[in-house]
């Protein structure tokens, strides 16, 4: 991943694990040496609120911005961070459309479900239609139940779309929920349980899928 990467997680639909996505993967390069920062753009404040508890999410700094103005407080971090990950509103704003347009890499967690992947569609077409350049997305499946029936449906189904979607699911544990009662993620709490394995994994494909792009450029 190039220094300085700019991480969106999206999506117009709240209860979609956003928030969870992005503190997960922001705790996980920070104790791999990385130096992320995430920006809270969600007038929910969740990442803030994990960032008040005993555990501050490993110390990963974490800065409010629900304005316009997050583009440029997101490429000033950018100088001295690696990544930048920003946590968007659970619905349409100035924020989440802003952000979106200065990202290098948008995420867009979806629930198995047929209402999620259409409101995922909505989004990437808001997405697509408020940004004059060529932007990078991947979907990802959030709280899935492995190899569910439903999983494998909608997993195909976005494929057909055409729409990029990353190997790795966010499956629906309890260790998500323990570690947050702390202000922590699973990678933290449970360093070598099932959970913090699908957050490293998640966050190898991310830094692939730079290291790919940077190679083609």
């Amino acid at each position: 991943m190039r220094a300085g990467a700019i991480i969106v997680v999206a999506t117009l639909k709240g209860g979609s694990g956003k928030s969870t996505l992005a503190s997960s993967l922001a705790v996980h390069w920070r104790l791999s040496g990385r130096n992320p920062v995430l920006i809270d753009a969600d007038p929910q404040r969740s990442l803030m609120r994990l960032a008040a508890r005993a555990d501050a999410l490993a110390n990963v700094p974490v800065f409010e911005n629900c304005r316009g103005t997050v583009v440029a407080l997101a490429r000033e971090l950018a100088e001295h961070h690696d990544p930048v990950l920003i946590d968007t509103a659970g619905f349409r704003t100035a924020a989440t459309l802003a952000a979106m347009t200065v990202a290098d890499l948008v995420l867009l967690p979806v629930k198995p479900s047929p209402l999620d992947v259409d409101v995922m569609l909505d989004t990437a077409r808001a997405l697509l239609s408020g940004n004059n350049r060529s932007v990078r997305l991947r979907c990802v499946l959030t709280q899935t139940t492995r190899e569910s029936l439903i999983s494998r449906h909608i997993r195909a189904e976005l494929s057909d779309a055409g729409f990029p979607l990353l190997q790795t699911e966010i499956v629906n544990r309890i260790a998500y929920g323990e570690a947050a009662l702390f202000g922590a993620t699973p990678s933290m709490t449970e360093p070598k349980g099932a959970a913090a394995r699908e957050i490293a994994s998640l966050a190898g494909e991310v830094d692939q899928l730079f290291d790919a792009l940077e190679a083609a450029a």
